[in-house]
């Protein structure tokens, strides 16, 4: 399917979901529910199918612009899908797009979206559970060592070559990393130019590392339950970061002549 034929076809299904919410909305108080919940279904549907495919995020990104509702690059997923139907961003839709967020990671693969928020109490009990149900919040140290324990679980790395003189680990770090600029080719090569091995530099990629590798093994891993959910994030990017890797280092070749000598 092209991109185009798709981004057609996602217009149609997301407006005649617009127009059932049209229909709720001038609908009676006895009946608001059922149809609001047959919406969020249909737009959780949506939502469900474009979590992890880059083109058809674009294509609503595209149909959200050609309306004059441009995404900002933080608007998350769950609100621009809503955004569209609904036809604004109020803290209704607000709430709405995080509940699709909150059933995406929380409900049960087999359990409908209407049956979860039933099982909550309603959208506004959906809209106020946490992402982490015993209630810790990941910290930046808790991402930090999910991504060291992660990369260090990395057998088969994206990228080996000998490190140049002037790119080397600080001694003073408690691991042995550094931060590497890399110019991306426009022939899809990319060639190491700088590097830096300051602790805050390596620290912040750390975090955004181990964010990046608990959101996919979260994904992975989506519906289990945990007591300890900084314990089991770890032990989840443990099993899958070997996988990710192995899969990134299959599509890298490096020849002789593209690693970077030593100095």
């Amino acid at each position: 399917m092209s991109a185009t034929t798709y981004k057609t076809q996602l217009e149609n299904t997301l407006d005649q979901i617009s127009k059932a919410r049209a229909v709720w909305e001038e609908g009676t108080l006895k009946s608001a529910n059922n149809e609001l919940y047959a919406i969020l279904e249909r737009c959780f549907a949506v939502f469900t199918e474009m979590k992890d495919d880059t083109a058809k995020r674009r294509a609503l990104n595209s149909l959200l612009t050609d309306r004059s509702m441009k995404p900002r690059t933080s608007t998350s997923l769950g609100l621009k899908v809503i955004r569209y139907v609904f036809g604004k961003e109020g803290n209704r839709e607000i709430a709405y797009g995080r509940l699709l967020t909150i059933a995406y990671d929380l409900k049960a693969p087999e359990q409908t979206l209407t049956s979860y928020i039933e099982q909550c109490g309603g959208v506004e009990e959906v809209r106020r559970v946490s992402k982490i149900k015993d209630g810790k919040k990941m910290t930046a140290d808790d991402y930090k060592q999910i991504a060291v324990t992660g990369l260090n679980m990395a057998r088969i790395p994206v990228a080996s070559f000998a490190l140049p003189e002037f790119i080397q680990p600080n001694s003073e770090y408690d691991e042995d990393y550094v931060v590497g600029l890399i110019r991306c080719n426009p022939n899809g090569t990319g060639d190491l130019l700088f590097g830096n091995n300051e602790a805050k530099v390596i620290d912040t990629v750390l975090v955004a590392s181990g964010k990046y590798l608990d959101q996919k093994a979260q994904d992975d891993q989506k519906g289990l339950e945990a007591v300890d959910v900084a314990k089991r994030r770890a032990e989840d990017v443990k099993t899958f970061a070997p996988k990710l890797f192995a899969a990134m280092g299959a599509q890298v070749r490096i020849t002789d002549s593209q690693q970077v000598p030593a100095e």
